[in-house]
């Protein structure tokens, strides 16, 4: 017969065995649910646009080369502009201008979402109510605001000059990735540039 001492230490084993197995589930469902970071992580990108992904994935119709240039950029990503206008909306009554993206070996790596400085108070809270307050201002003085996760990050970020905003959605791995091989890209670029000389 188990002592009245015996009876609580025996609950409360099984209960944090059952607060332990459903832990992970509370979590994961955490992060589907709008209003914080982990949500951003979660959708990894907007409007089912996503980074990582590979643009053989999209229909090329929905496609254009940013600026009508093909060239890869320093980096070696080429810059597209995305022609969906469905994608272009953006919340209650908040209408986008333009979305793009840079590829990098045809993978996302970043997205661009393009909207009018007049928008600037509505694409702030609507990131504030998709993504939970920011996690950063470089500066206080300046219309930056960053949202910082392991596995990418957002800023949005106001250019008053040109009436524009901006706000960038870019994925940490691929970006590293870039990094890694800057030297390489370097050499080749200096390589070619050297060979057509002769």
């Amino acid at each position: 017969m188990k002592t009245s001492n015996e009876v609580p230490k025996t609950a409360i084993k099984k209960l944090l065995i059952v607060v332990a197995c459903l832990l992970p589930v509370l979590v994961f469902s955490q992060s589907k649910t709008p209003g914080s970071v982990e949500y951003l992580k979660f959708c990894n990108g907007i409007n089912g646009l996503t980074l990582g992904e590979d643009i053989a994935q999209i229909p090329s119709y929905k496609l254009s080369y940013l600026d009508n240039d093909a060239q890869p950029d320093a980096d070696s990503c080429v810059r597209y502009q995305y022609k969906d206008s469905s994608l272009l909306v953006l919340g209650d009554s908040l209408l986008l201008n333009a979305i793009g993206f840079r590829a990098y070996k045809n993978k996302i790596v970043s997205i661009y979402l393009f909207f009018r400085m007049s928008d600037a108070y509505k694409v702030l809270s609507d990131f504030l109510k998709a993504y939970g307050p920011f996690t950063g201002r470089p500066n206080n003085y300046a219309d930056i605001y960053n949202w910082d996760t392991s596995m990418l990050n957002l800023s949005l970020r106001y250019q008053v000059k040109t009436e524009m905003g901006v706000a960038i959605f870019t994925s940490k791995h691929l970006e590293n990735e870039i990094a890694a091989n800057r030297p390489a890209i370097i050499f080749k670029n200096a390589y070619q540039s050297f060979s057509a000389l002769y």
